[in-house]
């Protein structure tokens, strides 16, 4: 379903932080789409045009004539606002496959630190996008990334040969099948080979699939017990 601006109901202190990122999570999406953003949009959209006078007061957005735009500071709390939210998405989705997940996805993107924030990309592996397919703001965890940080969650194909993994989930129409040979989230297993096919040990089985089942495969390195693949 269309991703749309979080509709939250806030305490009277905090009813005006939330309208602004809703505001500034909003001319984020459409400057997506196009070039311009006008005032008869937002208006259209939030519903509250002198709310949105007051934000070019507080210095969040310079408004001239009709068209819209973000100061600094208004640019940088809305690609904030916008990352946490594209990734509280990825979160509910992906790892914990719900399929209905936007109210609290909104939720999620104004209480969460800074430091949660970078947790969570780390833990998904930076994504790039939602799961509606927008792009999710850099930040700066990825950028450490980029350069010498490895994620803590990799898809199967991307991990290397000879190290052990636990299965944090999975993303492949085969999961029936997987589960049936006790591949699941949270099992423990050791990849032995990826050509010319992924050969993998699960507790006593091994087994051999192809690149695309194991691209659906999500797995964190495993620190291995003596007990474990012996």
């Amino acid at each position: 379903m269309p991703e749309e601006p979080c509709r939250m109901r806030a305490e009277p202190a905090t009813e005006k932080k939330q309208f602004e990122d809703e505001a500034l999570e909003t001319i984020w999406e459409l400057l997506e789409k196009g070039p311009d953003v006008h005032l008869s949009q937002l208006s259209s959209e939030l519903k509250n045009e002198q709310a949105l006078i007051g934000m070019e007061a507080d210095g969040l957005i310079k408004i001239t004539g009709s068209k819209v735009e973000f100061t600094e500071q208004g640019r940088l709390r809305a690609r904030d606002i916008t990352r946490r939210h594209r990734l509280a998405e990825r979160l509910f989705a992906d790892v914990l496959a719900l399929n209905e997940y936007e109210e609290d996805a909104c939720r999620l993107e104004h209480v969460i630190s800074t430091e949660v924030e970078e947790a969570i990309c780390t833990f998904l592996g930076h994504p790039p996008t939602c799961p509606h397919g927008r792009p999710i703001p850099r930040g700066k965890c990825c950028k450490l990334y980029a350069r010498n940080v490895t994620p803590l969650v990799v898809s199967l194909a991307d991990a290397h040969v000879g190290d052990d993994f636990r299965v944090v989930f999975l993303r492949t129409p085969m999961i029936d099948r997987l589960a049936s040979i006790g591949l699941v989230a949270g099992s423990t297993i050791k990849l032995f080979q990826k050509k010319p096919s992924y050969v993998i040990k699960i507790d006593e089985t091994t087994i051999a699939i192809d690149e695309e089942v194991a691209r659906g495969i999500f797995v964190k390195k495993h620190e291995r017990r003596p007990e474990e693949f012996s």
